[in-house]
This record gives structure tokens, C-alpha cells and sequence, in this order.
């Protein structure tokens, strides 16, 4: 039987895969990984390019409120293929700094556009606001978080439609700020109590009590009941069964056991704060 003869000393192959230990062989294998390094480190390395121009395109992507995750979606790749350009994934996976030209490519062609619609409600947005108000965040000062000039952010609660990249970047302010003190994140105790007794005037709920009711912030036809008294409440149902559930006033005056008259009140109210 005739044995095929080991590779020279010096060789990858001998010091690799023959656990040849000698001076030469490893030598070799260390010229062999520095080459290698360095070709990871080129242009040229298995066709790979550098990644810092996908990493800083979804820098732009997040901070017009647009995840990861939702790119991630877009694309139909998994999350981790998105967000290791971005961070680290995991013990032992740092973040990626080299991708094809494809994977790159791909990346590089989603725009906010893609992702984020034209307009929407504002009623998340405007409630959302109103709710870090009510903890003593000052209008003002959340513009800069927000990524809007302050004097504007009196505005976004007065209007009834909104860009959804201020409805993106107004959920993320939301989700940081919601169970932070303002005080301690340098805002001044005047200002806070400030913030707060505007919202406790204009009964704006705040975070905990949409921590109750998930799904409402978002929904124009929820009516939080927060601050109201029980008469607040069944006149505030009265209107809703009139003007959205179509019910006849003088039915829902005797489901709810009000008279006629409260529920024209009550109408009347919500007709004058439309108007206003």
C-alpha cells in the first residue's frame, strides 16, 4: 500500500490539517494569516465591501423613526442581517463592517419613503405629547427629541393629520421619555410644575393611564375618560352614541338615564369645542 506523501513544512496544509508544529510550519501559517488579514482589510477580500455606508444609511433610517426591524421586514431578510451593521448582535458577533455589494445595494435603496406614509391621524401623535406634558416635560424642550424646532411643538397638538415621520419620531421621544423624571434629566422644577398644571387644567392623560389602554392612544374614536366625573363620562357617551354609533338623542338619553335636555347639552359642548 502506498501512502501519498505530507505537504512541504511551511505549508497551511502541513501545520492546519497535519499538526505540524515546527519552527517553519509556523512561520508559514503566521505569514499566511497576516495575508489573510490583510485581505479582509482590502477591497478585494471574497468580493466583500466596506459597510460603513450601509451602517450610516440606517443611522439616517432610524433617526426619521424607522427600525431596524421594520427594514428588516421591508427587505424580507431576518432582523439580525440589518442590525449588526448597526450594533453588536451578541456576545462574540460584533458589529458587521463588511458585506457583499448585493446585500449592500439593497440596503442602500430603501428610503424613508418606503416605509414611512405620506400623512396620518394625529391623534397619537397629539396624545402622545400631551401625555409627557402631563408629567412635566415642557412643550419646548421635547422639540429638540423630537427633531422639530420647539415653537412647533405647541402646533403638532392643534392639528388633525401629521407626517408619518413626525408620528415615528414622536412615538420614540414617547417610549424614551414616558417613565423618566423630567427633573432629572435637567429640566427645571418651575418648568415641570409649569407643564404639569397646564395638562391637569386641559385634563391631558397622562402615560400611565395610556399604559391602561394600549390601543387607544392611536384611536381618534377612543374617548379617555381621564379627570372626568361620572356625569363628564355619561355626557361624553351620550355624544358618541349620537354623532359616531348614529343612536336618536332621545334614545340615548334613556339608555344612559339622562334627560333630553343634558344630552342637547352635552351635543352643544361638543359643538363648540369643534368649533373652537
Amino acid at each position: 500500500m502506498t501512502t501519498k506523501p505530507l505537504p512541504p513544512h511551511g505549508s497551511l496544509s502541513r501545520h492546519k490539517y497535519h499538526g505540524c508544529k515546527c519552527r517553519t510550519c509556523y512561520d508559514g501559517f503566521n505569514a499566511w494569516q497576516r495575508q489573510h488579514n490583510a485581505a479582509k482589510r482590502g477591497d478585494t477580500y471574497s468580493g466583500l465591501v466596506d459597510a460603513e455606508p450601509v451602517r450610516q444609511h440606517l443611522l439616517q433610517l432610524q433617526a426619521a423613526g424607522i427600525s431596524t426591524t421594520k427594514i428588516a421586514k421591508h427587505l424580507g431578510c431576518h432582523p439580525s442581517n440589518v442590525t449588526s451593521f448597526v450594533r453588536s448582535t451578541g456576545a462574540g458577533r460584533p458589529r458587521r463592517r463588511r458585506t457583499t455589494p448585493e446585500h449592500a445595494a439593497r440596503i442602500l435603496a430603501v428610503t424613508a419613503d418606503d416605509l414611512l406614509p405620506g400623512t396620518v391621524d394625529s391623534t397619537g401623535t397629539r396624545r402622545r405629547i400631551q401625555a409627557l406634558a402631563a408629567i412635566g416635560w415642557p412643550l419646548r424642550q421635547l422639540g429638540p427629541i423630537i427633531g422639530v424646532h420647539p415653537t412647533w411643538v405647541d402646533d403638532l397638538i392643534k392639528k388633525d393629520v401629521t407626517s408619518g415621520q413626525t408620528a415615528h419620531s414622536v412615538r420614540r421621544a414617547y417610549e424614551q421619555l414616558a417613565a423618566r423624571n423630567p427633573e432629572r434629566y435637567g429640566v427645571s422644577k418651575v418648568s415641570v410644575q409649569r407643564a404639569r398644571r397646564r395638562a391637569a387644567n386641559l385634563r391631558w392623560p397622562t402615560p400611565k393611564y395610556w399604559a391602561k389602554f394600549p390601543d387607544g392612544i392611536d384611536d381618534p374614536h377612543f374617548t379617555p375618560e381621564y379627570g372626568m366625573t361620572k356625569p363628564e363620562r355619561l355626557a361624553e357617551e351620550a355624544v358618541w352614541m349620537v354623532t359616531v354609533a348614529g343612536v336618536p338623542r332621545t334614545e340615548a338619553a334613556t339608555r344612559l338615564g339622562l334627560t333630553f335636555g343634558e344630552v342637547d347639552e352635552a351635543l352643544a359642548r361638543n359643538d363648540m369645542r369643534k368649533a373652537a
